[in-house]
């Protein structure tokens, strides 16, 4: 207390520490807030540029495997993938043929099996019509997913799988498959980017070219 009675100078007033601590609680969240817009818009940004890339390079006339390595061009960095297919369905030959498969670093390979031995993802996703989306390795081994020669020789396997049927109706045409080495890595809008994607790539297959050998 001052002479009179008063208060000292170097107290501060009631309640202001209360208001600096609510202040800076403040700053931080709104810190916080623009940290997830800016990642946000960044996230934006890359998904118009895939869209972009891809409608510029994606064209009718081209094969498969032409349409398949343009995708894979656009898309393959962008989105952090391991691995990156695409698999044509011969349903009246009872064929699944690998047209395109870029893995460990380079295109393979990847032999033709039935389509009515349903043996893993690929079979799952034109039997039931529909996207799989597969977060973790354990989840895919659940579900039937099969090792290559290439995982089983190194033990590099991906742990998310998308893969999406190409063409609507009870026949798909075949699908694309996006793989990542990271657990859940493809978050809901941008598996909606590759469902556009795949979408972009049907549209430029014709019927003709389908049926055809690569």
């Amino acid at each position: 207390m001052g002479l009179f009675g008063g208060k000292s100078r170097n107290q501060a007033p009631p309640g202001r520490d209360e208001r600096l601590v609510q202040v800076e609680e403040e700053n931080r969240a709104l810190k916080s807030r623009l940290e997830e817009t800016r990642e946000l818009v960044r996230h934006l940004d890359q998904d118009r540029d895939l869209l972009l890339g891809a409608v510029e390079r994606l064209r009718p006339g081209l094969s498969p495997r032409e349409l398949g390595q343009a995708l894979m061009e656009v898309c393959f960095k962008p989105l952090g993938l391991a691995c990156f297919y695409v698999a044509l369905a011969d349903w009246d030959r009872d064929q699944l043929e690998f047209v395109l498969y870029h893995e460990g670093g380079r295109v393979r390979q990847h032999p033709s099996r039935r389509l009515s031995d349903r043996a893993g993802l690929s079979e799952r996703v034109l039997s039931n019509r529909r996207a799989i989306y597969i977060r973790t390795m354990e989840e895919g081994q659940a579900s039937g997913s099969l090792l290559t020669a290439a995982e089983q020789a190194t033990g590099l396997i991906p742990h998310s799988w998308y893969g999406v049927p190409l063409g609507m109706g009870p026949r798909p045409t075949g699908l694309v498959s996006f793989q990542s080495f990271q657990t859940d890595a493809f978050s809901e809008s941008r598996r909606r980017v590759m469902d556009a994607l795949a979408a972009l790539m049907s549209n430029c297959m014709s019927p003709q070219e389908t049926l055809q050998r690569p």
